[in-house]
């Protein structure tokens, strides 16, 4: 019998050598940390990066009764998102909860406190729960839903749920008209391109048909109903395409820092959701079922992007990493989606 080779962490993240597509050099580093800029090239592109966003705000500033549609989820870094658009680019802001069934009863309050304290309109979206229980159980337990390459960026429950979200999102802003959508993504939960983009609606609708069709043959025809885009929606929207910015990619700024700044607008973080998530009760599930099946926690990626430029002790990365939540704490939440950890 071969011996198993003992896994080797990279020396300056946390990334280790049986992650998807890691390789740990003779030096210690990992091929992530050698491809990835330093710190001072990640500030000068974090700079560039703000430019063009404050470019993509002001071109559309006015244009609409809002300048941009938040996916809000009540958590920290949609928070500190919020704030940062509406106090440092004076942005007018929709922004735009998705109660997903799972949101802690602190991240709501967390949502109207804080809506309020910005003076910021607020909608609440409460899809079916029947749907979203049927989403997350498939998903959780279906191989292949998502891109392979998604695996290393979240859960296949986060993954179904951020897609969700953002079309919703999407039919809020041709609904309403609104130019540009935000989010509060870190580096490590969505690709390094993803600061700035243009989205042109057309080409958006006949690029997307496969994946529709994906989600509707496991997630039943109720899928389209937060999945598609009506034609005729588009056909009478002022919009041709949609920016999408995340301006969090822009900055280097410590969980620390962006808890210091939100606490004063009345937001508290909850205690039912789990180490790593400040909003969803059902995070912890999709940690729990992404390890078994993968090996490692989702939320490895972001966590040593942090420790690789400065935001976080890789001591702590390492401890948060290797941080899998006890399937007993979370079987209820497990159950109500229909998904029994003890299988």
């Amino acid at each position: 019998m071969k011996a198993s080779v003992p896994d080797r962490i990279c020396s300056r993240c946390i990334l280790s050598s049986s992650f998807p597509g890691v390789q740990i050099g003779d030096d210690g580093l990992c091929n992530v940390c050698r491809s990835a800029p330093s710190i001072d090239e990640m500030a000068a592109i974090r700079d560039s990066l703000r430019d063009a966003m404050r470019a993509v705000i002001e071109a559309n500033r006015g244009t609409s009764r809002y300048d941009c549609v938040v996916a809000y989820s009540g958590g920290k870094d949609s928070t500190f998102t919020l704030q940062l658009l509406v106090r440092e680019y004076g942005a007018r802001c929709l922004a735009l909860t998705v109660d997903n069934g799972f949101l802690s009863d602190q991240a709501l309050q967390n949502g109207h406190r804080v809506t309020s304290a910005l003076e910021v309109d607020f909608l609440l979206f409460k899809p079916s729960p029947s749907f979203m229980n049927r989403m997350y159980r498939t998903s959780a337990t279906t191989p292949g839903i998502h891109a392979r390459s998604a695996i290393t960026r979240g859960s296949a429950i986060c993954n179904s749920c951020i897609n969700l979200i953002n079309n919703i999102a999407v039919l809020t802003a041709l609904e309403k008209s609104i130019p540009t959508i935000a989010g509060g993504y870190l580096g490590g939960q969505v690709p390094k391109d993803a600061a700035v983009i243009r989205i042109d609606l057309a080409s958006q609708l006949a690029a997307r048909k496969s994946t529709l069709d994906k989600y509707e043959s496991h997630f039943g025809a109720e899928a389209r109903r937060y999945f598609d885009i009506d034609p005729e929606l588009l056909r009478r929207s002022t919009l041709t395409h949609l920016n999408v910015i995340n301006p969090m990619l822009t900055l280097s700024v410590s969980e620390s820092q962006i808890i210091d700044t939100i606490h004063p607008l009345g937001w508290d973080r909850p205690a039912d959701t789990g180490a790593q998530s400040s909003n969803c009760r059902l995070n912890d599930v999709g940690i729990v079922m992404h390890h078994r099946q993968h090996g490692f926690n989702p939320y490895t990626t972001e966590i040593a992007e942090q420790v690789r430029y400065g935001l976080m002790s890789r001591d702590e990365g390492l401890r948060r990493a290797s941080e899998i939540p006890d399937p007993a704490d979370v079987t209820q939440q497990a159950m109500q989606v229909g998904i029994d950890l003890n299988a």
